[in-house]
């Protein structure tokens, strides 16, 4: 298959005079095959995490954004702020163009002369790496550990988020195991992710304890499992609900996605009053959905610290392998994933569309689909 010579891309960019960001839908030349090892996929679906929206916008203001020209978004970076926006956070200096898109799935369209890159022509796979989804096209090694070949009859759609939520969910629940816990706690429990924690317990008889903010948090969960222990982090008895979900379950790790704010020191508190403190860590932050300062103090402090996925593969290479023909043996169930909306790329760099997806709502994800031609109705 004769590929085209360009191609469109989504596109991050820090203006020269470090003013805003801009976000738009350009033109790049599509990749070639270079080494006997490589694959090109017609990429077909890809979501838009909120690892990707960090890659995008950094510490610029979304609520500032504004149509800055056809296909072109643009947002201000606060002055305050600009320090953090010079690296991204896949390590590289942010000048020129950024393509995000950390995962996604499609076709193999083009392979080298390798057996095993030759082997996945015409086959949907998912992808993995820093960024490049968000494109018609992306290059990859085949048979790395960033490219995962899917069974017959699963669709780009069904495998788009194959490796951040499934693969950060098996991790934590092998950091569990290797570091001596029997059970878990987890925050923002009704999202995709925590769905998915909820069905690998499930399935491999882990006690859990779900910290929800809403009654239809709660319903979500119980929808998948009706025995789901769920605790309401908005009730004023809160940290005593949970204290007690702690002993029925003998939790004694927690792993919180909100990152600021009063929740990670309460989980902390409630380990101590349910006499389920132990040595070493207790909490593991992994997200940012709360930007405000951690109120945990500097002893709780020394029970926690950050979990994160490059690095946690970057240790466990054969574990990660393991967990890679799990999620693909089970894309449509453990580990399947639903979508509110499939979004263009031109509807992407739309205000309207912005303060949709960007809007980072549990229950919510959506999907960009770079074929589509089409704006969805959001």
């Amino acid at each position: 298959m004769s590929l085209p010579n360009d191609m469109e891309v989504l596109a991050s960019s820090l203006r020269v005079d470090e003013s805003s960001i801009d976000f738009s839908l350009v033109r790049k030349p599509t990749p070639t095959i270079d080494k006997p090892t490589d694959v090109v996929i017609r990429m077909e679906a890809t979501p838009i995490n909120p690892s990707d929206l960090g890659v995008i916008f950094g510490a610029a203001d979304r609520a500032s954004a504004r149509q800055g020209g056809p296909n072109v978004l643009t947002v201000p970076v606060p002055p305050e702020l600009l320090e953090s926006m010079r690296m991204t956070p896949y390590g590289t200096e942010r000048t020129g163009d950024v393509i995000p898109g950390n995962e996604g799935s499609g076709v193999v369209v083009a392979a080298g002369s390798d057996p095993v890159a030759q082997a996945l022509l015409g086959r949907v796979v998912a992808v993995f790496g820093n960024g490049g989804c968000y494109a018609t096209y992306r290059k990859a090694k085949g048979g790395s550990n960033a490219v995962m070949p899917m069974p017959d009859g699963v669709t780009p759609q069904q495998a788009a988020s194959s490796f951040v939520n499934p693969m950060t969910a098996l991790g934590f629940v092998h950091s569990m195991r290797s570091e001596g816990h029997s059970a878990l706690v987890q925050t923002a429990a009704a999202s995709q992710l925590g769905q998915m924690l909820m069905r690998i317990c499930m399935q491999d008889s882990i006690p859990l304890v779900n910290v929800v903010r809403k009654p239809e948090q709660e319903a979500i969960l119980k929808a998948i499992n009706p025995e789901a222990i769920c605790v309401n982090q908005a009730l004023p008895s809160f940290v005593d609900d949970l204290a007690l979900a702690m002993k029925r379950t003998n939790a004694t790790l927690a792993f919180d996605a909100t990152g600021g704010g009063p929740l990670s020191s309460q989980i902390l508190s409630a380990f101590e009053k349910a006499g389920q403190t132990r040595d070493g860590l207790q909490l593991y932050n992994y997200g940012m959905l709360d930007t405000s300062r951690s109120t945990m103090s500097r002893d709780q402090r020394k029970k926690a610290s950050f979990w994160l996925l490059p690095g946690w593969q970057a240790k466990n290479r054969d574990t990660w392998a393991q967990h890679m023909l799990r999620v693909s043996n089970e894309i449509t169930t453990t580990f399947a994933t639903s979508y509110t909306a499939e979004v263009s790329m031109s509807q992407a760099v739309t205000l309207s569309a912005l303060q949709v997806y960007g809007q980072q709502e549990t229950g919510k994800k959506y999907l960009l689909n770079p074929q589509k031609t089409v704006a969805a109705k959001l």
